[in-house]
Parts: structure tokens; sequence; C-alpha cells
């Protein structure tokens, strides 16, 4: 394999920018943007996983972006034909994410009530873990609060013309690092655990 290539390297054009996730997720649900992709995995994360992403929200913890594919631009129209009907954007990265954000926003997901306010927790229910809320059982302020200024993704949009250009942003994204170990997380589980 070489990593050669015919002409120098051009640079992705990328809008970098902050977008709710209530506003992706109602571009899925509304049929906008799709991260149904062959390049894509399937659902993955663990419940686990997905508390953390709300935690990382609440905490400002910096958040990997969304990175999509603006389908609505011309090199798009040269090799695949104009949109249509298809949805005109594309998840290259962050499906885990938003598939998260659809949950939570869609009352399929709660986490512990502690992390909120008491007086913004409308209602909880109980499970080994003491109390869980939706986000539906938040107080409307605490729910536009969330959605408006918390529930936000570093967003990246794209405007490459073919499926292969798009995967091969997934790749350069997802494959470029180390994954990181069972024994790594454990380690750093522990400490985080120690203070």
């Amino acid at each position: 394999m070489t990593r050669q290539t015919t002409a120098p390297i051009e640079r992705l054009r990328l809008e970098n920018t902050y977008r709710s996730a209530r506003e992706l997720v109602n571009l899925m649900r509304d049929g906008l943007m799709t991260s149904d992709l062959p390049y894509q995995r399937g659902d993955v994360w663990t419940l686990s996983q997905r508390m953390e992403l709300v935690r990382s929200w609440l905490s400002g913890t910096p958040i990997p972006s969304i990175i999509i594919n603006d389908r609505w631009n011309h090199d798009w129209a040269t090799a695949n034909g104009p949109v249509g009907d298809e949805p005109g954007y594309a998840v290259i990265d962050g499906r885990q994410r938003l598939e998260t954000a659809r949950m939570w926003y869609d009352g399929e997901l709660s986490v512990p009530a502690s992390w909120f306010p008491p007086a913004e927790v409308l209602n909880f229910e109980e499970t080994d873990d003491g109390e869980y809320v939706r986000y539906s059982d938040l107080s409307k302020a605490e729910q536009t609060s969330f959605a408006l200024t918390v529930g936000l993704f570093p967003f990246a949009a794209a405007k490459v013309g073919t499926l292969a250009e798009e995967a091969a942003i997934y790749g350069r994204v997802n494959g470029g690092g180390t994954p990181q170990s069972a024994e790594d997380m454990k380690r750093a589980s522990q400490i985080a655990g120690s203070r």
C-alpha cells in the first residue's frame, strides 16, 4: 500500500459551528438527515455511555463534533444527480451521539435526578440507583434551558460529492488513533472514583 497521492491534498472546506442537538434530531425525524449509511456502525453504545453524554452536556465537558455532509451541493449533484426526495444531509460521524440525543428528548433515556436542581425535577422514577429523571419530567424552564444552551454539539458540515468521500472522512476521523482498552478505562474509572 502506498500513501502517495496523484496531486497535493486538497483541504476540506468544513463549516464549523455549534448546533442544538434537538435541532439535529428534528432534521432526522423530518427525513432531512440520515445516519443509515453503509460505512456507519449500528447502534453500539451502552446505556452507561448514553448517560455519560448527558452528563458531559451538563458538566460542560467537550464533546466531539457531529460531522455531516451537506449533499445539496454541486459536486453531489454532478456525481449522483439532485438530492430529490432523499435526505440532503448525511451523518458522517456522530450517529451514537445523535441517537442518544433522540432517546433523551423522546423520554427513552433517564439519568440520575441528582444531576439537576431539585426544584426543576417535576417527576422521577425509583431505580436501584435512586431517583432517575427523563427529559419530559423536567420543568419547562429546565427543558428549554437544556435544549437551547446545554444540549449543543460542535458541528462541522462538509460538501463532498460521493459516498466514497464521506466514507474516507469517516475513516480518517475514526481510524486515526488507538482505541482505549478496557484496562485503560477501568484504570481511569478507579482514579476518578478515588477523588
